[in-house]
C-alpha cells in the first residue's frame, strides 16, 4: 500500500513504507517526549507506539501534578489504512522540522486534561549504541535510538486549570526509537507480567528468573552542554554497564564526547524506594571528570500507567485493544494502595542536578526489577 513516505527517494527495502523487513511481531517503532516545569511542580509525559505486524499504532498523555495526583489517557487504534498519520484519538505527534521540532497534543476529552506543545531541541541528538541480546535462540531486544535535549512552549490543562509552558522555565527531553524489544503480553514467567496484563502464549518455555537488576537513564541539561547515559546495576549494585555522551548546543562545533567510567552513591528515604539523592562522578573520554549532585524535585510519572513493561488495566504497548479504545484515570499519589500498584515500573523522575557553579534539569528514569 502506498502512503506520501513513498513520495520520498529513501527506500531501504524491496517494498512500500507500510512494512518492515521483517515479520516479527515484537518489531515496533516509539517516541517519548516528557517536558516539565523547572520548579517541579507539573510534567507532561507523552509517546507514541507504531507496531506494523500488529497492526496496531498507541499513544498515551500523562500529566502529573505536585507529586500527588497523575492523569492519564491511553488509546489504541487499528493500524492500517492509516499508517502515516500519527495520530490516536485525541493524541497526535508531528514533526515540524527534523531533529529540531516537535509538535504534541492530547485535544479535549472525557478525562479532564489537555495540553498543545511544541519541543524544540537546544542540543545536538545523541544517537546511541545500536542494543542487541538473545534469550534461548531468540533475539529479545535489537534496536536503535536517539536522545535530544531541548525546552518547550504551549499550554497544559488539568480540570479546568491551564498552565502556560514558556520555554525559559520548561525543559524538555525526547527520544525515538526503533526495532525489535517485547511488547504486548509478557511470556509465562516474565518479570514485568502483572495480574491484568492478558494471558500469555501458551507452549513456551518460561522467561528465566534473573535476580536484581536495576536500570537507570538520566538526561541531563545544562545551560552550555548536556550529559544523556544509562547504567545498569547487577545485584551486587554496582554498575554492571554504562553508555553515554556529553552533547553540545545545537551549532556548536564540538563532537560530542563518551562516558567512560561512572561512579555513585544513591540514597534512599529511610524504610523505602524512594530517592532522596544521588551522587554521581562522571568522566569523559577526554579526561574530564564531573562531580554531579542530583536531587529530586518531589513530581514523577508514572509509566505503568501508559503501558509500560506489564502495563495498567490490561493495556500493554502494542497489545490489540480492538479497532479503537481510550481509556484514562485520575490517581491520588498519596494513597498508599496506588503506590504499591504502581511499584516495580519505570518512573521518570524530574530532577535538579548541580555540578559546580552550574545548575540545570532533566530526568532520572529508574525501574528495579527483583525475580
Amino acid at each position: 500500500m502506498l502512503t506520501k513516505y513513498d513520495e520520498f527517494v529513501c527506500h531501504q527495502i524491496v517494498s512500500t513504507f507500510d512494512h518492515v523487513d521483517t515479520s516479527d511481531r515484537q518489531w515496533y517503532e516509539r517516541t517519548w517526549l516528557v517536558t516539565h516545569a523547572n520548579s517541579g511542580e507539573i510534567m507532561v509525559d507523552t509517546g507514541f507506539g507504531k507496531y506494523p505486524n500488529r497492526n496496531v499504532m498507541d499513544a498515551f498523555g500523562g500529566i502529573a501534578v505536585g507529586g500527588t495526583a497523575q492523569y492519564t489517557v491511553r488509546s489504541s487504534r487499528e493500524l492500517r489504512p492509516n499508517t502515516d498519520i500519527v495520530e490516536v484519538g485525541p493524541l497526535s505527534y508531528e514533526v515540524v522540522e527534523p531533529l529540531k521540532k516537535i509538535h504534541v497534543c492530547l485535544k479535549e476529552n472525557d478525562y479532564g486534561t489537555s495540553f498543545d506543545i511544541e519541543f524544540e531541541g537546544r542540543m545536538q541528538p545523541h544517537e546511541a549504541d545500536v542494543s542487541f541480546t538473545r534469550l534461548y535462540g531468540t533475539v529479545m531486544h535489537h534496536a536503535c535510538r536517539y536522545f535530544q535535549l531541548g525546552h518547550a512552549s504551549g499550554k497544559v490543562t488539568v480540570e479546568g486549570k491551564s498552565y502556560d509552558i514558556e520555554k525559559d522555565t520548561w525543559w524538555a527531553e525526547r527520544d525515538h526509537s526503533w526495532g525489535i524489544r517485547p511488547i504486548g503480553v509478557p511470556p509465562p514467567g516474565a518479570y514485568w507480567a502483572r495480574p491484568d496484563s492478558g494471558q500469555p502464549e501458551s507452549g513456551l518455555q518460561p522467561f528465566p528468573q534473573i535476580g536484581k537488576i536495576a536500570s537507570h537513564w538520566l538526561t541531563i541539561q545544562f545551560a552550555n552542554y548536556g550529559l544523556i547515559f544509562t547504567f545498569y546495576e547487577g545485584a551486587d549494585g554496582k554498575a554492571a554497564s554504562v553508555q553515554g555522551k556529553t552533547v553540545y548546543p545545537i551549532g556548536d562545533d564540538r563532537l560530542p564526547m563518551p562516558v567512560s567510567d561512572l561512579r555513585y552513591q544513591f540514597e534512599f528515604h529511610p524504610g523505602t524506594d524512594k530517592l532522596m539523592s544521588l551522587e554521581l562522578v562522571v568522566t569523559t573520554a577526554d579526561g574530564v571528570m564531573r562531580e554531579i549532585s542530583v536531587r529530586p524535585l518531589g513530581n514523577s510519572y508514572r509509566l505503568l500507567t501508559a503501558g509500560y513493561l506489564g502495563g495498567y488495566k490490561g493495556w500493554l504497548h502494542g497489545k490489540w485493544m480492538g479497532p479503537y479504545a481510550i481509556d484514562g484515570e485520575k490517581l491520588d499519589l498519596t494513597d498508599p494502595r496506588v503506590l504499591m500498584d504502581l511499584s516495580g515500573g519505570v518512573d521518570d523522575n524530574v530532577c535538579e542536578f548541580k555540578c559546580g557553579n552550574d545548575i540545570g534539569y532533566g530526568i532520572l528514569e529508574s525501574v528495579v526489577i527483583v525475580t
